[in-house]
């Protein structure tokens, strides 16, 4: 599995996992937990794939042999 993909497993991995631990925490009905669990594990995601490439550690560029 190449840099991207495995970056892109762990973010939905923890992503999904703080979603669905606030989505739960703050309660409610189910509606509003989804919508909750699903825009804080997009944050969440989004933040993990932003903070990885900026520290360098996956680059999203690749040459004309597609390495």
């Amino acid at each position: 599995m190449g840099e991207a993909n495995t970056l892109a497993v762990l973010a939905g991995g923890v992503g999904g996992s703080v979603g669905a631990f606030v989505g739960v925490a703050i309660g409610g009905d189910p509606i509003r937990v989804t919508l909750i669990t699903l825009i804080v594990a997009l944050v969440v995601g989004t933040a993990v794939v932003a903070s990885a490439v900026i520290a360098g550690d996956v680059e999203f560029l690749v040459d004309a042999d597609g390495e």
